[in-house]
């Protein structure tokens, strides 16, 4: 039986010859399993540590075990490192150990954060505000220099994010430019689940509520797919606290505002699809999404945004969110808005067409637009115009 020894530094996993690498949570699962050796750990203990009480689904637990074992190479019938103990826990059982690095603080908005020993090096530390009615919203910055806010939306993650095969690199990238700032909206991720208004402007709350919290003067926002309009709100509710608007695959009429009836129909299907066939082991209805936000994706980006969209909220949030973004129509404020604006979008997008992106650049006086070729909802990294994708929000806002 091979040794293996987590690094909590990175979340490497290794036994001498081979290596392996676990997401930031799986890495604190084994960390939290590691740490009570020879005990079972129940499901609920390792959701207080790791997730620190957070409203969070518990079936975590389990994708994570899952992951670990994986990674392992461990069998849950044969367990030769995790043990299941029916209806208590887990068990660590085989020679898994940490071998533990100091780790340098954090700085947020000038304010140094010290980590727990458990936290991996490369995520950002997670904090929590609570928005006017209440509802804990998780938020978290990466990087240095002038303040970028990306606009809640749903289906994100705060941990998860950095792993995702499109988003991802959105962060990495323009958190070597600027201090980005990330939230995960009510009902979803890392933020509150159960018993939350999920209505347009509670969101637009959630959003002042986390720029309050960091204390900017001024800030930069990119509001991307839906989370455009809500940034296009927040502008006009707080027009000297924007300095730059940037909509990425933005649009400011939902898909049963656009007067179109398939479109409609359309709609009506998959918001009931996701209410009732969200969680099942068969991903029929999030590929439907998949492959909506990312054709051109590969089966392996496909089947890890399968899974990631299950660990964002249950079905019912999930429902409502896309029903509300289908009804959402903030055209009429778009000739108000006063802040320099940049509109970005994909010319085959399938989530939000062109003309909507175009109908963004006409109605917002003085807004530039840049087109990009690509069929997917948010582009990779690979892509051919994603430099130029980020080049145009770097120059826009450092102007």
């Amino acid at each position: 039986m091979r040794e293996w020894v987590l690094d909590l530094e990175d979340g490497g996993l290794s036994s001498g010859r081979d290596r392996q690498t676990l997401t930031p949570k799986a890495a604190e699962v084994l960390a939290c399993l590691i740490d009570n050796a020879d005990s079972v750990v129940s499901r609920d203990e390792i959701l207080r540590k790791v997730w620190r009480s957070l409203h969070v689904s518990p079936d975590l637990v389990r994708e994570y075990i899952f992951e670990i074992r994986k990674a392992l190479g461990d069998n849950a019938k044969a367990p030769m490192y995790i043990e299941t103990v029916g209806r208590r826990g887990f068990r660590i059982v085989g020679p898994v150990s940490i071998r533990p690095e100091k780790s340098a603080p954090i700085v947020i908005n000038g304010e140094e954060q010290s980590r727990s020993s458990d936290w991996p090096v490369h995520m950002p530390l997670v904090r929590f505000c609570h928005s006017h009615d209440g509802v804990s919203i998780a938020h978290a910055a990466s990087g240095d220099g002038y303040p970028l806010l990306f606009a809640g939306s749903w289906m994100t993650h705060l941990d998860m994010d950095w792993e995702s095969p499109a988003y991802g690199d959105y962060i990495k990238h323009l958190s070597d430019r600027f201090q980005v700032i990330r939230y995960d909206q009510r009902g979803n991720g890392l933020s509150q689940w159960s018993d939350v208004d999920i209505a347009f402007e509670r969101m637009v709350d959630d959003m002042e509520r986390v720029i309050e919290t960091y204390g900017y003067e001024k800030i930069a926002i990119l509001g991307m797919s839906q989370g455009a309009s809500v940034a296009i709100a927040y502008s006009l509710r707080h027009p000297n606290r924007v300095s730059h608007l940037v909509l990425n695959g933005g649009y400011a009429r939902g898909r049963r505002q656009r007067g179109n009836e398939a479109e409609i129909e359309e709609s009506e299907a998959l918001v009931s699809l996701i209410r009732h066939n969200w969680g099942n082991e068969n991903p029929a209805v999030r590929q439907t999404l998949t492959t909506l936000f990312m054709p051109e994706a590969s089966q392996d980006q496909m089947q890890w945004f399968n899974e990631f969209q299950k660990l964002c909220g249950p079905g019912e949030n999930i429902a409502q969110f896309r029903a509300l973004f289908d009804e959402m129509n903030v055209s009429k404020l778009l000739p108000k808005v006063a802040v320099p604006t940049l509109v970005l979008h994909s010319d085959r997008d399938s989530v939000a067409p062109l003309s909507e992106g175009k109908l963004l650049a006409s109605e917002i006086q003085g807004a530039s637009f840049v087109q990009l070729n690509s069929p997917n909802h948010m582009l990779f990294e690979t892509e051919r115009d994603f430099p130029k994708m980020i080049e145009s929000i770097d120059k826009f806002i450092k102007a």
